[in-house]
């Protein structure tokens, strides 16, 4: 088996990564008539983390979660609630207001804060491709996004949403800048077997999710079916992002992990019957040639 060169390997990961989040955007605006946010972001994190964490038992036993040092778990720690209790939250929140396409769009600002935070504090550099994939990119996602149906956010929201998708790009980037150094001295699937049950309990936390598990029992097999689909694939894409952050670094890795619109276009046709636009599918033409200067 010939190996992959870890920029390489990192660069797919993270596409494959935005793929998963694509379709675990779409079950959560699913169930958004049903559950409050905090409590699907609580439920599938927990059901994500439940399974990599046995995972790591059953292929490394108790060991490789004991090597994990006290400042190592710190810093997987306040990433995860950054990243995952917070950032993911307050997105699904504006996601209410704004409607997903919208709240997609607002939230591209998060792979450029991450390469500017990764500059300052992890020595990363701003290559003149990277400035010019993730301009390509992000232009491309903006054309795709823009092109989608519009929905119609809640009157009265609207700044709200977008105060929302930046809080939601700020703890995004502060997330992963913390959980880069972790990611240098172990491996990913531990890494995201500690942060995601944390993720969990602190959600489980909150009066918000307290007040909805009557609903969650009542809900019956359909519901459980979709958190059970949503939990698997929270897993996956959870995995592939940590696994594209280690090999592709912060800047690549958050610059292509963004790229769920352009999968969006696809599932759409195939499974809602949407039809693509020409601006659609030139975004997608666009897109596709920032990743690929981005991988140069």
């Amino acid at each position: 088996m010939i190996a992959l060169p870890d920029p390489t390997l990192g660069a797919l990961c993270s596409l494959a990564s935005a793929l998963t989040w694509a379709v675990v955007s779409l079950l959560v605006r699913r169930l958004a008539g049903t559950l409050n946010s905090p409590t699907i972001n609580a439920l599938r994190t927990l059901g994500a983390g439940a399974l990599l964490m046995t995972w790591v038992l059953v292929t490394e036993g108790v060991e490789g979660l004991l090597g994990i040092g006290l400042a190592t778990f710190i810093l997987l720690a306040v990433s995860i609630v950054l990243s995952g209790s917070l950032g993911d939250t307050i997105f699904f929140e504006s996601a209410r207001f704004l409607g997903l396409a919208r709240a997609m769009t607002a939230s591209m600002t998060y792979p450029m804060i991450s390469a500017v935070l990764a500059a300052a504090f992890l020595a990363e550099p701003i290559t003149p491709a990277l400035v010019m994939g993730s301009l390509l990119t992000l232009g491309g996602l903006a054309l795709i996004v823009g092109a989608r149906p519009s929905e119609p956010d809640r009157p009265g929201h609207l700044w709200l949403g977008l105060l929302a998708s930046q809080g939601a790009s700020i703890a995004w980037a502060v997330g992963v800048i913390m959980l880069k150094v972790p990611l240098a001295t172990m491996d990913s699937t531990t890494a995201q077997a500690v942060r995601l049950p944390l993720a969990a309990l602190v959600l489980f936390a909150t009066p918000w999710v307290w007040g909805s598990m009557g609903t969650v029992r009542d809900g019956g097999p359909a519901l459980g079916g979709l958190l059970v689909l949503l939990a698997v694939l929270t897993a996956g894409s959870s995995l592939l992002f940590v696994v594209g952050v280690k090999h592709a670094g912060v800047g690549v890795s958050t610059v292509l992990s963004s790229t769920a619109p352009m999968f969006a276009i696809p599932l759409g046709t195939l499974f809602l019957g949407e039809r693509i636009t020409p601006s659609a599918a030139l975004g997608a033409l666009i897109t596709v040639a920032g990743v690929a200067v981005l991988n140069l």
